[in-house]
């Protein structure tokens, strides 16, 4: 079941700079870094060993490594996309925080001049 496509449509990163990003969850040469569970951490860091000695694209390496560990390729591109949303969260503070700013002053300059 090719389901790829769907991280690609929803977010602006690249399905391999996630996979990279993911791979490097739980590896002790980035401490602190856990966005992910580490089972997926592990399947994305043997993916892109994987990938890289078979000179191909981490995303096209994805479904075999899932293949070979008993992983659901699903389950691995959820926790990739949640991982995109994480990181727009954090570099592009969302629009309902914006907005819900927005709506938050106006209800207090509002009560403000009922005060007056």
């Amino acid at each position: 079941m090719e389901i790829l496509h769907l991280v690609k449509s929803k977010t602006s990163r690249s399905q391999d700079e996630l996979i990279a990003r993911a791979a490097r969850s739980w590896d002790p040469e980035f401490p602190g870094r856990m966005e992910l569970p580490r089972k997926y951490a592990a399947v994305c860091r043997e993916t892109i060993v994987l990938a890289k000695s078979k000179q191909k694209d981490p995303k096209d390496i994805l479904p075999e490594v899932c293949r070979i560990r008993g992983i659901d390729e699903s389950k691995v591109i959820e926790a990739l996309y949640a991982l995109a949303l994480i990181i727009d969260e954090e570099t592009y503070p969302s629009k309902r925080n914006k907005g819900m700013q927005a709506a938050i002053t106006l209800k207090i300059k509002d009560l403000l001049t009922r005060l007056r």
